[in-house]
């Protein structure tokens, strides 16, 4: 799987992937498909998915077991667990940067290694990312070069993505000259330039202050309303993940598993500290 330096959306498989196990057969699954004539597919869809990396010993190191998960369209899903319970590595095999060992993997309705619009998936990383010597309109439009789209055209798409995040005024501004806030919004507006349909996001606010989180976390909101794309989100912020979420998958530590998945019912914005969203965060933490 190549990903373009820095970013952002997602490239397709390439067969000798490096990142793929070389010590793992897959089992074939030619007789099960991602979708049927009477139901439309969801976005993505996980069935027995397992992982192993190669331990410090040489032995065999299981990081994921028979993961089973189906993320709706339009919805947005936490994945939450304690820290080494294989969340990043679950998310980097949804986005086709590695591949699990066993298991299906569906992304809008076709097997993750013959879907073809890696275009519509985009990642957000827990770095920023940005390029110190490029201002924040040429970070977001770093993303589109890669193609044949006409400069002033990626041009137009980066103003307009930056506009939806709030920072036209900025865009000429350099990395070092915005608050980590802002960054993370031309992060945010990088992602979101290719207009995906899918936005998988690893932890991407986890180095802001409480205050800015917040605030992200209503952009973030705000956003999905307007552009209505599927998110995945890794998360070890309980709170975070019912104040986003519509469904929370909990995560067992190694080998991670899908211990439960919790649908958040209250309606949004969500205040942490009303007694209905603190008994989620209550039965949440009690689940990791």
């Amino acid at each position: 799987m190549r990903i373009r330096s820095s970013t952002f959306a997602v490239e397709p498989p390439v067969k000798s992937s490096s990142f793929a196990s070389s010590t793992m057969d897959r089992p074939a699954v030619a007789q099960q498909t991602c979708a049927d004539a009477e139901h439309p597919p969801p976005t993505i869809s996980l069935t027995g998915v397992s992982k192993h990396f190669a331990g410090a010993g040489g032995e065999p190191l299981e990081v994921l077991k028979e993961i089973n998960l189906t993320v709706a369209e339009h919805t947005i899903v936490g994945l939450l667990g304690a820290s080494g319970s294989g969340k990043s590595t679950l998310l980097n095999i949804i986005s086709g940067i590695i591949k699990p060992d066993r298991g299906r993997v569906c992304i809008c309705g076709a097997e993750s290694e013959e879907f073809n619009d890696w275009r519509a998936v985009s990642y957000m990383f827990q770095e920023d990312r940005l390029l110190p010597w490029r201002t924040a309109i040429d970070n977001v439009e770093f993303t589109l070069e890669a193609g044949s789209m006409p400069r002033a055209e990626r041009t137009r798409r980066a103003h307009k993505a930056l506009q939806l995040v709030d920072l036209s005024s900025f865009q000429r501004a350099f990395p070092y000259q915005l608050s980590g806030g802002m960054r993370s919004r031309v992060a945010l507006a990088r992602s979101l330039v290719t207009e995906p349909r899918v936005l998988l996001m690893d932890e991407p606010f986890s180095r802001l202050d409480a205050q800015t989180r917040a605030l992200m976390h209503q952009e973030l909101l705000r956003i999905h309303q307007l552009k209505r794309m599927t998110i995945v989100f890794v998360t070890h912020d309980v709170e975070e993940a019912v104040v986003l979420a519509d469904q929370v998958a909990v995560m067992s530590p190694r080998p991670g598993t899908i211990r439960e998945v919790v649908d958040i019912a209250p309606a949004r914005p969500r205040d942490p500290t009303q007694p209905e969203v603190t008994s989620y965060i209550q039965r949440l933490r009690g689940l990791i």
